[in-house]
């Protein structure tokens, strides 16, 4: 048997420490939700699934909604990128609620 050499830790420390162990493990890091397909196309996926699309024209970016580029419609258009990815998620996801 070892003898500890310092003085025993204090509950408080203990305590601490086994919160930390059992919190649960930060997310992990999500994939990027979209793929360029064409010059000024993008595919945005979410769960390995395709859920819509990103049109550059000119300067703005449009949001399509669909599975299938020739079916898709248009939801959104942005001045940025970003906000366009976001609204075809969104949309994509109230589209799966309303299907349950």
């Amino acid at each position: 048997m070892d003898i500890p050499v310092g003085r025993p830790e204090p509950i408080s420390t203990v305590a601490a420490r086994t919160a930390e162990q059992a919190a649960p493990a930060a997310p992990r890091a999500t994939e990027i939700p979209w793929t360029r397909i064409d010059l000024d196309l993008y595919e945005v996926a979410r769960d390995g699934r395709i859920v819509g699309y990103i049109e550059v024209v000119g300067a703005v970016f449009v949001a399509l909604g669909g599975t299938r580029y020739d079916r898709a419609v248009e939801v959104a258009q942005h001045l940025t990128f970003h906000d366009a990815v976001d609204t075809v998620l969104h949309c994509a996801g109230r589209e799966t609620r309303s299907a349950m």
